[in-house]
């Protein structure tokens, strides 16, 4: 399964102005599409909006969303290449501030500017709202620096803009940390056009600040090696040295575990029936990066940690239906297993950790079942809007729009302060060395906490 701007008429106005370099008509990414056809997809967009996503309204007022809507419609006054109106279209999307709801541009556009325009020439990550190198082909030294500025604009200000077309619930702004590397470079580009050359002011691991000019490159040419790999399995149990035992769980979707022979059902039982053999006091569950899965499987993952029947879902729902209990065995009371755990639980969690293990965690922290370590949850506290979904192809941009169509509520207690997400109580970031060095100082750090 699965900030608000006031003044949208302006920004895009401006930023139609910003990506003028887009006009030559030759290339599939710098072909412009009239206004009419423009404006056909989005009320097609809107329309489809309106019509099915059951949680359009979750964290913006109807009014709230209906300005945005008008807003960057009028900002549709000419013609548009497809990146620029993709741009448009990530912006009115994320400003719904639904994780499952998103849409991606034609193959033969993305390729196209993959392979014929020229970017910033550095693959960055993003930590707790700052700009990291991890390698730039270019200029090695570079790699584990944090960027200051690019072209005179500080990075602060590139990340709160670009973070406007970064799709997240509630705008959890952990989420978009961690989606932003696979948009950045093209995002930029449309936002803040395209150059020959950037001039950029970083810091060294040393505390330097520095400068240096890089040459726009092509996007195939800054790639190195992926610094994350899918799992060999996605499901492991250990223990440490000092009795504390470790649940790492990196999908909840049944579809990875049935690739890797893995079943969720029986690793939690024989898992949990080992922990308690062994008498361990102490249980840290790790789902980092876990976007989640089949909604049942974050349902039974809490019962192996409660001793009582609970509650899990509140309620499912479409625009135009609310399931009934009967006939839903999620909407119910649910049992706690007979080898549930009843010692120290810690969660281990990051800004990927989304969907179904923001379901889990919420009934985690609502029941005060255990202690959070890393960072803010990436999924809504309340729920999420999520699984059977609308595909939505605009046909004159050949842009897909994927719609999310069932609201699920959590039987959670209300938050204080009027948060939306679940916060660490020990707050702990990856760091750019941990990423190149391929270390693992959260883990570190959680252990610690937990053995103190």
């Amino acid at each position: 399964m699965k900030y608000f701007k006031k003044n949208l008429l302006l920004i895009f106005i401006g930023f139609i102005t910003s990506v003028s370099t887009f006009s030559q008509p030759v290339r599939e990414s710098l072909k412009k599409i009239p206004q009419a056809q423009l404006r056909q997809d989005f009320l097609l967009m809107k329309d489809t909006l309106q019509k099915v996503h059951a949680g359009l309204y979750t964290y913006k007022t109807r009014a709230e969303i209906d300005h945005v809507f008008d807003s960057c419609y009028a900002s549709i006054q000419d013609s548009m290449t497809i990146p620029e109106f993709f741009a448009l279209t990530r912006f009115v999307l994320a400003s719904i501030e639904d994780g499952h709801t998103n849409c991606r541009m034609p193959g033969q556009v993305l390729n196209d500017f993959m392979s014929n325009s020229k970017v910033f020439p550095a693959m960055v990550f993003f930590i707790h709202n700052r700009a990291f190198i991890f390698c730039c082909k270019q200029n090695t030294s570079l790699a584990e620096t944090e960027i200051i500025s690019i072209n005179n604009h500080s990075m602060n200000e590139i990340i709160l803009r670009l973070f406007d077309y970064i799709c997240s619930d509630a705008g959890i702004q952990s989420r978009k940390n961690w989606e932003m590397p696979e948009d950045f470079q093209l995002l930029y580009s449309i936002v803040y056009g395209t150059y020959n050359s950037y001039d950029i002011r970083y810091k060294t691991k040393t505390g330097e600040i520095r400068t240096a000019k890089l040459q726009a490159d092509f996007m195939n040419n800054i790639f190195c090696t992926s610094p994350f790999s899918r799992p060999a399995k996605y499901l492991q149990l250990s223990y440490t040295t000092d009795n504390i035992a470790v649940l790492t769980l990196k999908s909840f979707f049944d579809g990875f575990l049935d690739q890797t022979g893995e079943n969720f059902s029986n690793f939690l039982d024989s898992s949990f029936t080992d922990i308690r053999k062994k008498q361990i006091k102490k249980l840290l569950i790790d789902v980092r990066s876990n976007q989640g899965g089949n909604d049942g499987n974050g349902e039974m993952l809490y019962a192996y940690l409660t001793q009582k029947p609970f509650m899990y879902y509140a309620s499912q729902e479409t625009v135009s239906e609310k399931f009934p209990e009967k006939g839903h065995p999620n909407l119910g009371l649910q049992q706690p297993k007979n080898n549930s755990f009843n010692g120290s639980v810690y969660i281990l969690m990051n800004g990927r950790s989304f969907s179904g293990v923001a379901e889990f965690s919420s009934i985690v922290k609502s029941n005060n079942r255990g202690v959070f370590i890393g960072e803010e949850c990436g999924g809504g506290y309340y729920g999420n809007t999520s699984g059977d979904e609308a595909m939505v192809n605009l046909p004159n941009t050949g842009i897909t729009v994927r719609i999310p169509m069932i609201k699920y509520t959590m039987a959670v207690k209300k938050l204080s302060h009027n948060m939306n997400g679940i916060l660490p109580d020990y707050p702990s970031y990856i760091t750019i060395s941990d990423i190149i060095e391929k270390t693992d100082g959260q883990m570190k750090y959680a252990l610690s906490i937990i053995a103190n």
